[in-house]
């Protein structure tokens, strides 16, 4: 009679547990569209035929996902960069409040995650392009007469933590690399270029149809 009864809590606990992961499952493949917006901080790291120093953002980030499987999405990222006037060193001594051209990347890549019961830790990384819009004044680092954009791409890592649902929470760390042409006007020196490093760091909403 107790092994009996033993079996039977046995087989409703696993009833339970393989209908418990069936409806999670059935969630993540049924809630396939995923919109997050998020905000956080941008350095635009030293580079040596342009960038002197570090120069500062504040990112403003649209993403949004399809997933194929429960841990395979492909997704888009538009970020616009606002700069940051900071006191940046200009070599010899000197030093002067400067701020970066405002920025535009857009990017296309794959996210792969792991589920888990209300987070999903995942890496991703994408292809696209950046644009320094112009902007020639004299507080601006570099100065440009005209908008340029060049090739990129990012790789990084995060976690999406789930209120509920349709609701959740998303932190990301991206890096990026930018690749100006060899005679981009602010960006080269002596008919050479080298990549633009960036990093990006944000924290914000999603939401999952």
């Amino acid at each position: 009679m107790k092994s009996t009864r033993s079996n039977a809590i046995l087989g409703a606990a696993v009833a339970l547990s393989l209908t418990a992961s069936a409806a999670l499952a059935q969630d993540h493949v049924s809630s396939r569209l995923d919109v997050a917006v998020l905000g956080g901080i941008h350095e635009l790291s030293k580079n040596d035929t342009a960038i002197p120093d570090h120069l500062f953002s504040v990112p403003v980030v649209a993403n949004v996902s399809y997933q194929f499987t429960p841990n395979l999405a492909a997704e888009g990222d538009l970020t616009w960069l606002i700069p940051v006037t900071r006191s940046v060193d200009m070599g010899a001594g000197v030093s002067a409040d400067r701020k970066p051209p405002d920025i535009l990347a857009y990017q296309a890549g794959v996210r792969a995650g792991l589920p888990l019961t209300q987070w999903t830790p995942y890496v991703a990384a994408g292809v696209g392009a950046v644009t320094f819009l112009s902007n020639s004044g004299a507080d601006r680092l570099p100065q440009l007469d005209k908008s340029q954009t060049m090739f990129a791409l990012n790789f990084g890592g995060g976690a999406q933590f789930a209120l509920n649902p349709t609701w959740g929470v998303r932190a990301d760390y991206r890096a990026f690399a930018a690749f100006p042409s060899k005679d981009a006007v602010g960006f080269s020196t002596n008919g050479s270029a080298d990549p633009l490093w960036m990093q990006r760091g944000t924290l914000g909403v999603d939401y999952r149809f």
